[in-house]
């Protein structure tokens, strides 16, 4: 089970620098500081996504509860539909 949610969570670490790229041309397009912070933002969750996919902290779902909802205020909602799969796994695996 451990490696199901560390596939969601890098997952959710890809897609998210997957819509760092559209925000990337957002940026390139109209030199808005707001982009370059949102780039910011989607880039360091991106990062911290990937190199923490096997803590154990990813199996709490409480924690993953916070995060996903974190993640679609200030990130984008693709990372938030792969972390929502996985706090459903992990909710489902919790309860048995």
């Amino acid at each position: 089970m451990v490696k199901k949610i560390s596939f969601w969570v890098r997952l959710a670490g890809w897609s998210g620098l997957i819509s760092g790229s559209s925000v990337l041309v957002l940026y390139q397009y109209s030199h808005s500081i707001l982009f370059l912070i949102n780039l910011i933002t989607i880039v360091l969750f991106s990062a911290y996504a990937l190199t923490t996919a096997n803590d154990r902290k990813w199996k709490n779902p409480d924690w993953l509860l916070k995060v996903i909802l974190l993640v679609l205020i200030f990130v984008s909602i693709l990372p938030s539909i792969f972390l929502g799969i996985g706090y459903f796994i992990e909710r489902k695996r919790n309860q048995k």
